[in-house]
């Protein structure tokens, strides 16, 4: 499916008086909406729709230890650097680092806070500028262009606990890491505040040329991209 990613709305926050969660911003032109509908052809209309921010970060930094001669995770670590610490193998068969895992996180979330795409290509351009060699697929790297869009739009929260082997006597751990990373993953306490009506008709309609296009190619008054939202289709290229 899609992922609808909101990288400069607030966290919506719960209304103390009436219990429900503050809006983060309000998207009128997605059909059913009640002033676009008839009560005669389409009684259930619905919305209008509202798009919310979660409060998780994408992605933190990550360390690992020496263990008996192996490297493993010194803490449970969350996100996007620890997913790619996990499921990336450097050129020289060992992982990518600590430093190389966070720095190429940090710039794919700079990649989605600009409105920009997020295909196998880009992520590997981001991994080689950090980790030359190195790429999401290939050789023992078992990483998806998927897995992190799931995690850098918050739809699913990848967890790495603490003591897991990423380098087993010097070496990638490519026998283990799978099935770790296959059980790393979870939904978000928040799942039902995330936008899913992408097998509505207006949702492409208005991602292409109404509000939700608006919204993912705000401009700062500088000309900077600023967009309010962000939309990916699973292979990392844009809706818009």
């Amino acid at each position: 499916m899609p992922f609808l990613c909101t990288p400069r709305l607030l966290k919506s926050l719960v209304n103390e008086q009436t219990g429900q969660h503050r809006v983060g911003l309000q998207i009128t032109d997605l059909f059913p909406h009640k002033t676009q509908s008839s009560a005669v052809y389409t009684p259930n209309f619905q919305g209008p729709l509202y798009l919310y921010a979660h409060d998780r970060d994408l992605t933190e930094d990550v360390a690992t230890a020496v263990d008996g001669g192996n490297k493993v995770t010194d803490a449970e670590y969350k996100g996007l650097a620890a997913y790619l610490l996990a499921t990336v193998e450097a050129a020289n068969g060992e992982i990518i680092g600590d430093a190389a895992a966070t720095s190429i996180a940090n710039a794919l979330v700079l990649r989605l806070n600009k409105g920009q795409s997020l295909t196998l290509e880009d992520i590997n351009a981001a991994i080689e500028a950090e980790s030359a060699g190195a790429t999401l697929t290939g050789g023992d790297s078992f990483g998806t262009v998927l897995q992190v869009l799931q995690i850098i739009s918050g739809y699913k929260v990848f967890t790495l606990n603490a003591g897991v082997i990423v380098e087993l006597a010097g070496a990638f751990n490519d026998g283990g890491l799978p099935n770790v990373v296959g059980n790393s993953f979870s939904d978000p306490e928040d799942a039902d505040l995330l936008f899913n009506k992408f097998n509505i008709d207006s949702f492409y309609l208005s991602a292409r040329k109404g509000q939700l296009k608006k919204a993912q190619t705000a401009v700062d008054s500088k000309g900077n991209p600023v967009p309010l939202v962000v939309i990916y289709n699973d292979n990392g290229t844009l809706i818009q």
